[in-house]
């Protein structure tokens, strides 16, 4: 018999003393949009609500590339909603009849292009890794309760390393 050697490691616990340590230099991480997405204070809003969703050592650069477009999606669908406020849902066509507003489908594709980017991100109660959805949520939940602690109860007296 061969031995794989391509196997995944295993995934820590999430509630042993490492994976605390590591939770809370976590918690202490800065996550920003990528460099070159430029959000104006309301998206700024959005995106930080979607990054609060997991916690901060799950996110990847390739993530948050996908979470600050799941922002501008949002933004383009709140628009859309307004737009259809204002004008309603039946307006009047070329003929002079009336017609079905064009906003609602795009409303209604950009709905589902959000739901599936939050899917992708693992946002909704997807199983992520094998792991079914109550396994997901309690790991989810230890690791932000391990960030919300602190590690400032040393004065600043021990060096850490620096945090991204």
């Amino acid at each position: 018999m061969t031995e794989n050697t391509h196997k995944k490691p295993r995934r820590r616990r999430a509630d042993s003393k490492e994976a605390a340590v590591e939770d809370m230099l976590n918690g202490e991480r800065v996550i920003l949009p990528p460099a070159d997405y430029t959000l104006s204070p309301a998206e700024r809003v959005i995106f930080d609500e979607i990054i609060a969703e997991l916690p901060r050592g799950e996110w990847t650069q390739h993530m948050l590339r996908i979470a600050a477009d799941l922002t501008r999606m949002i933004t383009d669908a709140r628009a859309e909603a307004d737009a259809i406020r204002r004008e309603g849902s039946v307006v009047t066509g070329a003929a002079g009849g009336p017609i079905r507003n064009p906003r609602c489908a795009q409303l209604a594709a950009l709905r589902q292009n959000i739901a599936a980017t939050r899917r992708s991100l693992s946002l909704h109660s997807r199983a992520k890794a094998g792991m079914d959805n109550q396994t997901l949520a309690n790991r989810r939940a230890i690791q932000k309760a391990n960030e919300a602690a602190t590690l400032d109860d040393d004065e600043g007296l021990i060096a850490r390393p620096p945090l991204n």
